[in-house]
């Protein structure tokens, strides 16, 4: 019995480290910069449809 809950405790801190990893890199590390992109890349298609209305 307490073999399963240290599997399951283990299992539970990889889940909280990952999870915890993820929101730091999407705030902060590539989250930023493929926002930057994202915006980017919808500023130019804004431009292309303009050009294309004319």
């Amino acid at each position: 019995m307490t073999l399963l809950f240290k599997i399951l405790g283990v299992i539970f801190a990889l889940f909280i480290v990952l999870f915890v990893f993820i929101v730091i890199e999407e705030s902060f590390l590539g989250g930023r910069r493929r926002r930057e992109l994202e915006r980017k890349a919808r500023a130019e298609q804004a431009a292309r449809d303009e050009a294309a209305k004319k």
